[in-house]
């Protein structure tokens, strides 16, 4: 995979299994009510729908295209079963989405140039981790206000996610230092001649900034949630999910530019 339609084709797919798969995850616990899910699977669904047009335009395989229709199947039937009456099939569904997506990212880290098959989706997991936890951290705490009583636990353990899907990408992002600081960046000086194609370092240690700085304000995200300021925590999150993103979208880019 090559180009900057596949960047975004890695960034939507791995932001949709992780969305999914954090909210399975969260509605599993049987204690948020069923309208946070059904708001929750209504923009999976769209954005899933993204996912497949990004890897359509991208230069995939015929493989990675029907996992990202198989995909986006499944985050319909996710969508549909949040209008029954019990989380259990909707914990499933989601849980069967985000396997789907798993198996697609393995899919794709196959076909990204000059990286390691396992290494690949090692990295790409993460990230998906990372996007799901701080998007999920981000709409669970908004939904407390529509769910006066929900316990600050339930955002607390969204907070432990996101710290580990910091902690794993980080961890993963300093074992391939060498494939992604050398990363070719042609035209990443607005397309300006004489700039050369060395700024692989540069971004490698913007991107290695960005995700530490990510990781300070989900850790203050979770202190505001120990003093029950859940909406302190959720402003918080929406800083979290900027930079997460613009975090992914980065690494993504050398990732798919490895030399």
């Amino acid at each position: 995979m090559t180009g900057a339609g596949s960047v975004l084709a890695l960034v939507l797919l791995e932001w949709t299994t992780g969305w999914v798969g954090a909210a399975a995850w969260t509605q599993s616990w049987k204690v948020v009510r069923r309208g946070h899910f059904r708001i929750t699977a209504w923009i999976v669904v769209a954005l899933a729908l993204a996912t497949v047009g990004s890897v359509f335009a991208s230069d995939s395989d015929g493989t990675l295209r029907a996992l990202a229709v198989a995909l986006a199947a499944l985050a319909l039937a996710y969508l549909v079963v949040q209008y029954l009456d019990s989380d259990l099939p909707g914990a499933a569904a989601g849980g069967i989405a985000a396997a789907a997506g798993l198996v697609a990212l393995g899919s794709a880290a196959t076909q990204i140039h000059a990286w390691p098959d396992a290494l690949a989706l090692l990295g790409l997991a993460s990230g998906a981790v990372f996007l799901g936890a701080v998007t999920n951290g981000m709409m669970l705490g908004h939904w407390y206000l529509n769910q006066p009583g929900l316990k600050p636990w339930a955002l607390e353990r969204l907070t432990v996610l996101s710290a580990t899907g910091v902690i794993a990408s980080g961890l993963l992002g300093l074992a391939s230092v060498s494939l992604l600081a050398d990363a070719s960046t042609a035209g990443a000086v607005l397309g300006l001649p004489g700039f050369g194609e060395d700024f692989g370092v540069a971004f490698f240690g913007v991107w290695i900034v960005l995700l530490g700085f990510t990781g300070w304000v989900v850790w203050a995200a979770r202190r505001c949630v120990k003093i029950r300021s859940i909406q302190s925590a959720t402003g918080l999150y929406y800083v979290a999910l900027l930079t997460a993103g613009v975090s992914e979208f980065l690494v993504r880019y050398l990732m798919v530019n490895a030399t």
